[in-house]
């Protein structure tokens, strides 16, 4: 469906917003204000006259008091079929349509009655509606009823804008998402703790191993006549255990070696028989 474009002043308006932008366009207007919208003129049961204005307001000033009173149409079809907007005059000090930028124009209506064109994000007054008297017995009513329906009465008026307290079904949904978070708190604490633990672990056992292993090549380097402590951070100890190496390797010629190991593999043979024999 295309969206009709109105021309004026050399200007194209899209004719295509909702009611419900209007009314936050007018909320963010008056954000200072007493703003109800799809305001009655009194209680709904029982009443003849019952009418509804797409928003009220209630001007926070004092001198003079203005109430302003907002029909919004979003078709030209339905502005030219209501009959009953003249009956919300008596609710307000001034009154206004709000529509689509075109939908509707100053000469479509009374000299005192204001126009506002709504765009996607602004809104533009086109006509200020002019202040009038309103009947005072009816606004009382709707004031009544704005009171009794849509205010919360307060010893302190500063807890006004205190949260509400919280239901039952607030208090269980909080309680489960508290936790719930918990509870994934908890995994992540412990999978950390487990890498730690882990990771300790495993260095523990390598310096077992380490510390082993330092003690193993302590007893054969005794066996080979060389002292060497090796709990001891001296370093003149390990000068003195290459210095005891060094003087090994020089009284041991590859030959000898050699021959060291002929006699090793030949001792291993004869061992190797020996049991072959004592099974």
């Amino acid at each position: 469906m295309t969206l009709p474009l109105i021309k004026e002043k050399g200007l194209l308006h899209l004719n295509g917003i909702t009611s419900g932008q209007i009314i936050s366009l007018l909320e963010q207007k008056h954000s200072k204000d007493v703003f109800v919208p799809e305001c009655k003129n009194g209680e709904t049961w029982g009443a003849r006259d019952l009418l509804k204005l797409d928003a009220w307001v209630l001007v926070r000033t004092y001198s003079p008091l203005i109430t302003i009173g907002y029909e919004i149409k979003c078709s030209r079809a339905d502005f030219e079929a209501d009959q009953k907007w003249t009956s919300y005059l008596d609710l307000c000090h001034q009154f206004y349509f709000v529509c689509p930028a075109g939908l509707i124009r100053a000469t479509d209506l009374p000299s005192n009655i204001g126009l506002i064109w709504a765009s996607k994000d602004k809104l533009h007054t086109k006509h200020k509606a002019e202040r009038r008297q309103p009947d005072i017995e009816k606004m009382n009513r709707l004031l009544i009823y704005v009171l009794m329906s849509r205010s919360k009465i307060v010893a302190d008026m500063n807890a006004v804008h205190a949260p509400d307290p919280k239901t039952r079904l607030e208090y269980i949904r909080d309680s489960i998402a508290d936790a719930t978070a918990r509870k994934e708190l908890s995994y992540i604490v412990k999978g950390h703790i487990r890498e730690v633990s882990e990771a300790l672990h495993k260095k523990e056992s390598e310096l077992t191993f380490r510390e082993q292993d330092m003690k193993r090549f302590e007893k054969q380097l005794a066996k080979l006549g060389i002292t060497w402590n090796s709990d001891s951070h001296n370093w003149q100890d390990t000068e003195k255990v290459s210095q005891s190496i060094d003087k090994l390797k020089a009284t041991l010629d590859n030959w000898t070696l050699r021959n060291m190991g002929e006699v090793g593999s030949r001792m291993k043979a004869l061992a190797d028989e020996l049991l072959e024999k004592t099974e």
